[in-house]
């Protein structure tokens, strides 16, 4: 069967599961806590995360480990944050900055709201190689709008145009 397949079906029955039990939110951020800890490779993270877990979480990985689902388990719990995430209307965003710059991402959050996303889960990040401007994702949409970026452009044009003119001459 397609892991991908069984990853869905189970984030499926997670999330229907999770409504039964009325702990949708709550398996939604331990769905993050538990990739988190996976992702440490720390036994010891992993063993405090699982200690932490609501009932529905726990019953729900006893499910998976009988199952014999476990190496599908990463796909199980990033499926059910975007089907969560969906059925909520709640829109990712991510604004990288050179420095940090609370204040563009203000104006950018506020933006989107102008924009129509009611709900969004707005996260920034500081990489000084971009050494100016921003980048924003929204989903899968990316703009650009970095010194680094501009620069990286301006070069392939340049050594493009040095290229032909070498050819020609």
């Amino acid at each position: 069967m397609d892991s991908g397949l069984i990853a869905s079906r189970y984030a499926h029955a997670l999330l229907l599961f999770a409504h039964e039990q009325h702990t949708e939110t709550r398996v939604y951020e331990e769905c993050a806590a538990l990739k988190r800890a996976m992702m440490s490779g720390e036994d010891q993270s992993m063993s405090a995360c699982i200690a932490q877990l609501s009932e529905t979480m726990q019953r729900f990985l006893a499910l998976v480990i009988r199952n014999k689902r476990v190496p599908y388990l990463s796909a199980i719990l990033y499926d059910y944050r975007v089907l969560y995430r969906k059925e909520k209307g709640i829109t990712r965003a991510w604004l990288t900055t050179a420095v940090e710059d609370p204040e563009l991402a203000g104006k950018l959050e506020t933006l989107m709201k102008l924009q129509g996303f009611s709900e969004i889960d707005f996260k920034t990040e500081i990489n000084p190689d971009l050494i100016g401007g921003f980048v924003l994702q929204i989903e899968d949409k990316r703009l650009d709008a970095s010194i680094a970026s501009q620069l990286q452009t301006i070069r392939k044009e340049w050594e493009e145009k040095n290229r032909k003119n070498r050819k020609n001459g």
